[in-house]
This record gives structure tokens, sequence and C-alpha cells, in this order.
């Protein structure tokens, strides 16, 4: 590859990883796909060599041979199929976790009828890679489309379906009526909770939800 180019491509690899950590700041590393991706998507950058701008015409091969380099000299960590820049870790900043903080507290004050998540996510301007960080990382736990619940509410109401399922049957009217919440988010919890105990059984396996999974890797 001719240097120029190779300069233009290693500083729009690292842009390009810099801008995927700002939209996801809670997801700790990124697919080398969406970072070739977000690369060849960027405005054109400066050439030393040429004056005006110059655009990134590399193939994937050569792409990946430059990240090889960057990877070589330290500027990005790899990991199987995924990498990160060296000082990044994953967390929100002051502004943004103020904001997260909003919405987790508007959720826990809705109780078991919450609304939906993504509305009040666009209000408070906490944007939608962000809310999907937040289920990723279990902090937000989503049991049915449009439904999601805080971490420690869901601990809450699972805690509280176990107490119920060891005094009799569950049912949709039963969970519905302790919970004083409706039939639709009645129905949510109880198959969270069938597929929780499942995959219990199944010792974590595949039919693992995607916010108990998540719940768990985040601790």
């Amino acid at each position: 590859m001719d240097p120029a180019l190779r300069r233009v491509a290693e500083r729009r690899l690292v842009q390009a990883l810099r801008r995927l950590h700002r939209r996801e700041p809670l997801r700790s590393e990124v697919r080398l796909d969406a970072v070739l991706e977000e690369a060849r998507a960027m405005p054109p950058a400066r050439s030393p060599r040429h004056r005006g701008s110059a655009r990134l015409v590399a193939g994937d091969a050569e792409l990946l041979e430059v990240l090889d380099g960057l990877i070589a000299g330290g500027k990005v960590v790899r990991r199987g199929r995924r990498v990160r820049l060296p000082d990044h870790e994953p967390t929100l900043s002051p502004t943004m976790r103020a904001r997260v903080d909003r919405l987790l507290d508007g959720l826990r004050a809705a109780g078991t009828v919450p609304p939906r998540a993504d509305g009040i996510a666009a209000r408070l301007g906490v944007p939608p890679p962000v809310l999907q960080a937040l289920r990723d990382s279990g902090e937000l736990v989503s049991v049915a489309p449009g439904i999601d619940y805080p971490r420690d509410v869901w601990e809450r109401l699972s805690a509280r379906l176990e107490a119920l399922a060891a005094s009799g049957p569950l049912t949709v009217a039963r969970v519905r009526d302790d919970l004083r919440s409706t039939r639709r988010h009645a129905e949510a919890l109880l198959a969270q909770h069938r597929a929780r105990r499942r995959a219990r059984r199944r010792g974590g396996g595949a039919g693992e939800s995607r916010g108990v999974r998540s719940r768990r890797r985040g601790g």
C-alpha cells in the first residue's frame, strides 16, 4: 500500500473506532466489520501528500493489514473479531449518566406498569445505542418488546414471583392481581420468569433470555 494512503487509513481506522466508542459507550469492544464500515462512511480525510481531500480507497484485506499494524504498535487492542482503543473503558459521560439515571428513576416510579423506555429516552436525550447498551449490560431488563424494568425492580418482581410459585400455581390472572399490573405486563413477567427457571435447570444454556444473560455477564 502507498505510504500516504496507509497513513490516511491508519487515521481513519482510529477515528472510526473512537466514534464507535462514543456512540456505544457501554460496549467494551467493537466488531471488525463495523470499524471498516464506519471508516469508509466517514468524510474524506486530508492526505499529507496532497492538498484537498483524500478518499479511503482500499479493500478489506488492505484495511485489515493496516489494522494489524495498529494492533502490533499498541494503538488498537484486539480480541478475536473485536477491537477497542487501549484507553477505552465502558462508561458514560457524567451528562449521559445523569440522563440514564433519570430514565431509570422514571421507570422505577411507574412500578409494575412502566411506560415505553424508548419514549422516555428520546425525551431525555438518551440515544438508541445507549438504551440498547443498557439492555445488553443488564442494567435494564427487557421482558418483552416495549416493556423494560431497571435491574433492581426486575429482581424484586422476580423474587415475588418465586414466592407466589411456592404458594400455588402461577397464572396470568394471579400475577396481574398480586402485582397490580395489566394483563400484558403480567404475561411478559410470567414468560420471563419461566424462561429464567428453564435456563437455571439447563445451567444457563442457550434458552436464557438476553436480559438474564446480560445481567449475569454484567454482575
